[in-house]
């Protein structure tokens, strides 16, 4: 979605409000499955010392890959941005402006499964307390 920045010669702001898909071509080498429906809310105007301002509020759902159970569960993200753009732009690619954005949102790992469910089914998952408990060199150093 390409955006005229030349409206700004006329107008106060260029107003945002639209919903985003991103293709196949956008999601390879990451770690999304999916990222549709993403709401883009905001504006576009000319500050007090001529800069092109662009505020934006960001929510949508990724799908992404279960790093326990590898099935896909979906995260959701929030982003808001508050960045001047370069004066000497006449036109804005809205999807890849805010696809650097949206990178930077993915989780490194991410899992909706239950650690006590995934205890009670597989013999080598250990809880977080367990581990603090029975591997950690240091539980004797704070006993009186």
């Amino acid at each position: 979605m390409q955006i005229d920045l030349n409206k700004l010669i006329y107008q106060d702001k260029i107003l945002i409000d639209e919903t985003i898909d991103y293709a196949k071509e956008y999601l390879e080498n990451t770690d999304i499955i999916s990222l549709n429906n993403v709401k883009v809310q905001g504006s576009i105007y000319v500050d007090y010392e001529k800069n092109n301002v662009i505020e934006l509020n960001v929510l949508g759902t990724m799908i992404l890959t279960d790093a326990i159970t590898t099935d896909p569960v979906p995260y959701d993200f929030t982003i808001e941005i508050a960045e001047n753009l370069e004066n000497s732009l006449k036109t804005l690619d809205l999807i890849e402006f805010l696809w650097h954005y949206i990178v930077l949102e993915i989780p490194i790992r991410y899992s909706t499964s239950d650690a006590q469910e995934l205890k009670d089914k597989y013999a080598n998952v250990y809880l977080e307390e367990e581990v603090r408990e029975v591997n950690n060199p240091f539980k004797d150093f704070f006993k009186e």
